[in-house]
């Protein structure tokens, strides 16, 4: 290191350093400048391909042109990010070593400072010294005080005496939380009695498994699998006409979560930059029941970033029968009680996330589940979380080095076992749904941002995301399972938005761009076949006994019949109205939520 102690190479070495990183500056903006015209799905050659499959989709030679184009678009987008990294590290290092030498550089010339004499009285360092001791004593007293205020606030938990312990023992199941102790208010202080009116409702008891699988308590339905309970679902409908139509109700504010049913109760969220709500319709009129702005305020004052695709209300809400959960792209979740009356509220946010957060929730037994990925994978910010359902209480959480994802987690029993099952890049993770402990992970997801929700089916956990990979995993086993459980992968059909269905023996993937692929559900291999709808989707697809219903962006919706052989479109319908969101399905009924309004399509 001589060279930092000669003067006449420390000018040259900081300019030389200075033109490097101009250089290497303005090679990274020429390649994201020339990257803005080679969109995958935007190129010419792309976009020619396609065009000719729309013509003749049963050509061979085309198919076999679009997926050696796809792996050539995908190999230049990988090369691109490695030269973006490797620039990105060669400008940091030039930087580095232009600081450096100038500011050797400025050291050596530096002007010494001329001491001048001590004047009368103590100086800055004496009077330091002596206002030390009274400032230890007043922080000591400070934190004495408050570790006892905050014992004082918060009493124990725990029974005071043999005799109250053997009374809650000796209490019923619905007078206690996920762990055994009497169900608390929001704010961690005094029990709530039982079935106590509307204000306080208590911790009434959960429902039967029956009644939750009949209803649509979450993001494409019990599991989050998509799959419909009800068969005598109606299969025409004209939006605009108003046929088949039972009603439609405006939702005064914008969002694009999907609806949840319970009983006679519809449950949506809207929300903008500065209001958060939920909202409660009555299923057999339209009519809104109740609708509540989230009250307590958000961590950060800060405007929550999203975009125009995700907006602030996409999480869809979750329901476990006694109470109904929302989530904002802001981090803020709520408890509410059947009849509108906030229960608790948790800020997480700030959320760092690009597009705005998305995941939607689940209910394990009392809880409530979230995931929560958000930042870099380095950051540590990536959270699995579960809530008590009537404090708001947080009973367990995972922390996952992973960045931001859009993947709703499901809850699924697999042999006896609970899980809650995850996708994020690049894994695919199982959870224990009672304690929150990692059971399993496979590397499935790299090099995409996550935004299929994972489905399971039969043993196996099917995650898939464009630019990636679709895999079918068995979810018995434990740790690192790459090597071990992927029981077998595909590349063909993939999309970025919308969740995978899984039939008896078929598992369908529904790309962005509107192209129905078909495999093997137990077996994988080549595609079964292809349908291409000629149309752009988010709404993921979703099973009403052996038919399946897809809804495109612009309103218009398939019901077609899968089998090994083909795909039998059975009808076609339209809401009239722009959709993005899943349907929900009770007895003869489908509620769906347009760009605008939420419907109900049926009889009467």
């Amino acid at each position: 290191m001589t060279w930092l102690t000669n003067s006449r190479s420390l000018l040259p070495t900081s300019i030389v350093a200075g033109v490097y990183s101009l250089v290497v500056c303005g090679l990274l903006v020429g390649d994201a400048t020339r990257r803005l015209t080679k969109i995958p799905l935007d190129s010419p050659e792309f976009l020619a391909v396609k065009e000719e499959f729309l013509k003749d989709p049963t050509n061979e030679s085309v198919k076999e042109s679009i997926r050696q184009l796809d792996f050539t678009l995908r190999e230049e987008y990988f090369r691109e990010q490695r030269f973006t990294r490797t620039g990105v590290g060669m400008l940091l290092t030039g930087i580095i070593v232009m600081l450096v030498t100038g500011k050797a550089m400025a050291a050596r010339h530096r002007i010494i400072p001329r001491p001048e004499l001590k004047g009368i009285g103590p100086d800055s360092d004496e009077r330091l010294s002596l206002a030390g001791p009274p400032a230890v004593a007043v922080v000591g007293v400070a934190l004495v005080v408050t570790i006892w205020a905050m014992w004082a606030a918060r009493p124990s938990r725990l029974p005071e005496s043999l005799d109250a312990l053997a009374a809650l023992r000796s209490a019923p199941d619905a007078e206690r939380d996920g762990h055994g102790a009497p169900a608390r208010d929001g704010a961690g202080g005094e029990p709530i009695a039982p079935n106590a009116g509307s204000k306080n409702a208590g911790v009434r008891a959960l429902p039967s498994r029956e009644e939750y699988l009949r209803s649509w308590p979450r993001f494409r339905g019990p599991g989050g699998a998509g799959v419909s309970s009800h068969a005598n679902v109606p299969t025409q409908w004209n939006g605009a006409a108003g046929e088949g139509i039972v009603w439609k109700t405006a939702v005064p504010l914008p969002g694009v979560s999907s609806p949840i049913v319970w009983k006679d109760r519809v449950f949506l969220t809207g929300a903008t930059a500065e209001r958060r709500v939920v909202y409660c319709f009555d299923a057999a009129d339209g009519r809104i029941v109740w609708e509540k702005e989230v009250a307590g305020g958000s961590a950060s004052t800060e405007p929550t970033k999203v975009s125009a695709d995700t907006g602030h209300a996409a999480p869809t809400m979750a329901t476990d029968g006694r109470f109904v959960y929302s989530m904002f792209a802001s981090g803020d979740i709520a408890g509410f009680d059947q009849d509108g009356n906030q229960l608790w509220h948790t800020a997480l946010g700030p959320l760092k996330n690009t597009y705005g957060h998305a995941a939607s929730l689940d209910t394990f037994n009392e809880w409530v589940v979230a995931q929560v990925d958000h930042g870099k994978p380095n950051d540590a910010l990536s959270k699995v979380m579960a809530f008590d359902g009537a404090t708001g209480r947080v009973v367990w959480q995972a922390v996952r080095k992973m960045a931001s994802s859009w993947s709703s987690p499901a809850v699924i029993e697999h042999a006896g076992r609970f899980q809650v099952l995850t996708s994020g890049e690049p894994w695919v993770i199982g959870y224990a749904a009672k304690t929150g402990e990692e059971l399993w992970r496979a590397n499935c997801l790299r090099g995409a941002e996550i935004g299929p929700s994972p489905v399971y089916s039969d043993g196996l956990a099917f995650a898939v995301n464009e630019n990636a990979k679709l895999a079918a995993i068995r979810v018995d086993g434990t740790g690192d399972v790459t090597e071990s459980h992927v029981a077998w992968e595909a590349t063909e059909g993939l999309p970025d938005a919308c969740s995978p269905l899984a039939t008896d023996r078929l598992l369908l993937v529904l790309a962005s761009f509107g192209t129905l692929t078909c495999y093997d559900k137990a077996k994988g291999g080549d595609p079964k076949w292809e349908e291409d709808f000629e149309e752009d989707f988010t709404s993921s697809p979703s099973l009403v006994g052996d038919t399946v219903y897809l809804f495109a962006k612009s309103g218009k919706a398939w019901i077609v019949r899968p089998t090994p052989e083909a795909c039998e479109r059975v009808g076609e319908a339209d809401l009239g109205e722009a959709c993005v969101t899943s349907p929900a399905f009770q007895d003869g009924t489908i509620f769906i939520r347009g760009e605008t309004h939420l419907f109900r399509i049926g009889g009467p």
